[in-house]
């Protein structure tokens, strides 16, 4: 039997986490945009709401970045420790 603190393939350490983070935020980004669409971009023009819609749009590619730098920067190690350039 396998133990609990040894992860498989299937389930890279910290992992959990990461998809959690990225489900609410797309999910946070969308209901902003929504938000903002539906009940305060009327008083602004287009050219203001789509600067609206860009920061959150930024917002959301930051946290994203973020959260699977560190990820990807441990796949990276663990790919050139395959003999890979």
């Amino acid at each position: 039997m396998e133990s609990e603190g040894k992860r498989g393939p299937m389930h890279p350490e910290g992992m959990g986490w990461r998809v959690g983070v990225s489900i609410v935020t797309f999910f946070g980004a969308l209901i902003a945009v929504i938000l903002w669409l539906f009940f305060y971009a009327g008083g602004y023009n287009a050219y203001q709401n789509i600067a609206v819609i860009v920061v959150i749009l930024l917002a959301f590619i930051a946290v994203m970045g973020a959260t699977w730098a560190s990820w990807g920067m441990k796949q990276v190690s663990w790919w050139r420790g395959q003999g890979n350039p």
